[in-house]
């Protein structure tokens, strides 16, 4: 089965705030077991995104060393630039009612499941060289174990329907951030396999 819509995320560690940052998935999923009521999936959501910037109509720059540092010339406060973010879990389910297969007939479901997730996103690094400070706007790399749990709503007979889903993502590479991310997904089948009719319950 596959799967397309909207994820938001929330890079956030504690010393240098959170970011947000919005994207587009594309989730497929391939039903290792199947059963009446329940599956065990493994999915791919891949999602391509980034974050936008911040910054006053007119902004200034000084110099620290020979890297060059833009501010907010009305407020005083660090431009951030927009940046790019991607997020790719590798993730295990265990699905249970509508969507868990193609030929399931409920219309209401669930799902829970963990994985390995690499994310590449955005990170505001305040630093301070002899008596300079400064904001520096760019990505960290995180690797680390992910949680997600999720409801499926089956719209009409065929193996459509709607996925939202919350995850957290916890790095185990430099600076530990913490990745949140609630994802709105429209979920679709493209196999040629027997659909259910209307008279199974």
């Amino acid at each position: 089965m596959h799967a397309v819509g909207l994820s938001g995320f929330i890079d956030h560690t504690p010393r240098f705030g959170s970011i947000f940052s919005i994207a587009i998935t594309y989730s497929p999923r391939f039903n290792l077991v199947e059963h009446k009521n329940t599956s065990l999936s493994v999915g791919i959501p891949l999602s391509i995104g980034g974050s936008g910037g911040r910054g006053g109509r007119q902004t200034d720059s000084y110099y620290v060393g020979d890297d060059i540092y833009y501010y907010d010339y009305d407020t005083g406060e660090p431009e951030v630039k927009s940046r790019f973010m991607i997020d790719i879990p590798v993730m295990l389910n265990f699905n249970v009612g509508a969507l868990s297969s193609p030929d399931n007939p409920h219309r209401v479901g669930f799902f829970v499941g963990g994985g390995l997730g690499y994310h590449y996103g955005p990170v505001n690094v305040k630093q301070v060289i002899r008596n300079y400070h400064y904001t520096d706007s760019t990505y960290q790399d995180s690797f680390g174990p992910v949680a997600n749990a999720g409801i499926r709503i089956r719209i009409g007979d065929k193996a459509d329907g709607i996925e939202l889903k919350g995850s957290y993502m916890k790095s185990v590479s430099k600076r530990q951030p913490d990745i949140y991310g609630i994802t709105l997904l429209y979920n679709f089948d493209l196999s040629q396999r027997p659909r259910f009719s209307r008279k199974l319950h």
